[in-house]
């Protein structure tokens, strides 16, 4: 991060971390201690903001209980970005809480195109398509879905 902010503003710089991850064989007994304290490092540094992927839909390391965004703002209290396997509710939920100032979506993304007119609506998402369509060659999948037509 030194590097990073020695080239830009640090106020436009962000960092990502995924303390429950499991690709590639992540995880360790300590991470715990060691996601606290590296957000407690980057407190200090005045980032943009902080994203954390606390969410389970990716996989989990089962080294402990998973780490949730309540725990990062004990720690950094700059602006902090939740993501993976969100509803609105529990989006809604951890802002409402303060444990976050943003959710991230990203898989609702793909097979809705209109998913803040969905939310605003309270319009059903539509199911996720199957992961082989979402970066095909192909004329289906990835940019074909339809919007939302109430009835």
């Amino acid at each position: 991060m030194k590097a990073v902010t020695d080239v830009w503003p640090a106020n436009r710089v962000a960092a990502r971390l995924s303390p429950n991850g499991n690709y590639n064989d992540m995880g360790s007994e300590d991470f715990r201690e060691t996601f606290t304290y590296v957000a407690s490092q980057l407190e200090k540094i005045g980032l943009a903001y902080l994203h954390v992927v606390d969410g389970l839909a990716f996989g989990f390391h089962e080294l402990g209980e998973p780490m949730r965004l309540s725990e990062f703002r004990k720690v950094f209290s700059g602006p902090i970005l939740g993501n993976c396997g969100y509803t609105q509710e529990t989006a809604e939920e951890a802002i409402k809480e303060n444990h976050a100032d943003l959710i991230a979506f990203g898989r609702p993304y793909i097979s809705n195109p209109d998913p803040v007119n969905r939310f605003r609506n309270r319009w059903p998402l539509a199911p996720s398509e199957d992961m082989a369509t979402w970066f095909s060659f192909h004329k289906e999948g990835y940019t074909d879905y339809p919007v939302y037509h109430s009835s």
